[in-house]
């Protein structure tokens, strides 16, 4: 796929609502229904690199900029300036030590708060978007988890729970590639887990 254009790139940033990420071999059927029933008018993105084939207008395929589904994930909610939609808990696990805050509740969410959470996270990456790419021009990386510990304070509606489903994770893409030379692809990225598995 040909890479958008920048005046599609600028749309995209104004509307796109996050990108969703699940693993590979997992089969998020509830999950991906529950997105497509609650974004009937609202856009979502997905990596190319993921290879979803989904009979969705309002799904997304995003040229990818990276093999890796991981690191492209990343890489467009942060060029994008939007969270990741994570589906299923199983599915942090490939983001391994990048994952650097987490917020894990034993509460179950109906439609409203969940669509609600999305609208925080939303906010949280447009919020410390510039703090957290100048912090990654400085290679200060302890500077960035305290900025996602921060930041993890607006989730305060969310009963906290270690024994719980993660809910909510901020992932470093730079714990994953250290490397990385483009200010787009540096963000913080808050995600949104949706995990109805094991559920009533």
């Amino acid at each position: 796929m040909e890479e958008f254009s920048e005046p599609f790139r600028l749309y995209l940033v104004k509307n796109l609502r996050g990108i969703v990420y699940f693993s590979k071999g997992l089969n998020p059927k509830i999950e991906l229904d529950w997105l497509k029933r609650k974004f009937r008018y609202r856009e979502l993105g997905v990596s190319e690199s993921l290879k979803l084939e989904l009979k969705w207008k309002k799904l997304l395929t995003l040229p990818k900029t990276d093999d890796n589904p991981v690191l492209d994930s990343l890489f467009q909610a942060s060029s994008l300036i939007c969270p990741l939609i994570v589906l299923r808990e199983e599915s942090l696990k490939d983001f391994g030590n990048a994952v650097i805050v987490s917020l894990k509740t034993l509460e179950k969410l109906g439609d409203k708060e969940l669509k609600f959470n999305l609208r925080l996270v939303n906010y949280a990456i447009t919020d410390f978007y510039l703090e957290s790419i100048q912090l990654a021009a400085k290679s200060d990386m302890m500077g960035r988890r305290r900025l996602a510990e921060k930041d993890l304070k607006r989730f305060w509606r969310i009963k906290a729970d270690a024994s719980g489903k993660t809910l909510i994770a901020y992932i470093d893409p730079l714990l994953i590639k250290g490397d990385i030379r483009d200010p787009l692809r540096m963000s913080l990225i808050p995600s949104l887990v949706i995990d109805f598995s094991n559920e009533d």
